[in-house]
């Protein structure tokens, strides 16, 4: 068998292989290099993330709050936070306990009610659109089956804004804090991301197995398409430098 028959076949085999995987990596292209990442991706045009910013004095007016948070464990970090209340402080600790809320102001903290977080996540709104449903979910379902738009998070408020790109703010379920807002060009885009890096669970692993065996793979459709097309070019050369005979 000559080379090219040979390497003709081994360019055919590999196409049936990995061609449908090289299509979903051009399509993926195609929907990364034509969708606008911040303004429709990320939402930069429709959700603008909570700044925090403490009042002044909110020390004195904290401190006796957060020694008697400390008193509850191990505290390992405290992180200024914005909630439907106002700015907070979230007190973590280790061995599992959940955080604790101190509001800056020194008030007692109450968990807030769906009048509070609406109103939070219309602050955070910045498009036109008219606010649809605001529902708390144990769990978030996936989307195309394998997007996951919390991150497997569950307990949340999920905040649905009727636009165009169906604008979704998602709040913590116990705090209220900002979580992360989604729409559906983001959904689509993590769709397209994960099928191209063949994550088809956490979507942030892009050196596992199955990418590592089609990257081989196409290699080797690519390599076997550029001997083919070496032969054929030599080929060509060949005859059309072939001596004439009279």
């Amino acid at each position: 068998m000559t080379l090219s028959a040979t390497t003709f076949r081994i360019h055919r085999w590999l196409g049936w292989l990995i061609g449908l995987q090289v299509l979903v990596w051009v399509a993926g292209g195609v929907v990364f290099s034509l969708v606008p990442f911040n303004a429709w991706v990320k939402g930069g045009d429709t959700v603008k993330p909570p700044v925090v910013v403490l009042p002044a004095g909110w020390v004195e007016r904290a401190a006796p709050t957060l020694q008697a948070a400390a008193q509850r464990g191990d505290v390992v970090a405290v992180a200024a936070v914005a909630t439907p209340q106002g700015p907070a402080l979230r007190v973590s600790f280790g061995s599992g306990r959940d955080p604790v809320i101190v509001p800056a102001d020194g008030a007692a903290w109450t968990p807030p009610d769906e009048t509070a977080l609406r109103r939070f996540a219309a602050s955070l709104y910045q498009g036109q659109a008219v606010m649809t449903a605001v529902e708390r979910m144990a769990t978030v379902p996936r989307r195309l089956a394998i997007v996951d738009e919390t991150g497997g998070r569950g307990d949340v408020w999920r905040v649905s804004f009727d636009d165009r790109l169906a604008t979704r703010i998602y709040l913590s379920g116990t705090t209220g804090e900002f979580i992360t807002s989604r729409n559906e060009s983001w959904v689509w885009y993590d769709f397209f991301w994960r099928l191209h890096i063949m994550d088809y669970t956490g979507g942030e692993d892009f050196n596992g197995t199955l990418l590592r065996v089609a990257s081989v793979t196409a290699f080797g459709l690519v390599l076997a398409g550029a001997v083919l097309a070496t032969l054929a070019v030599r080929r060509r050369w060949r005859v059309a430098h072939r001596p004439k005979t009279s």
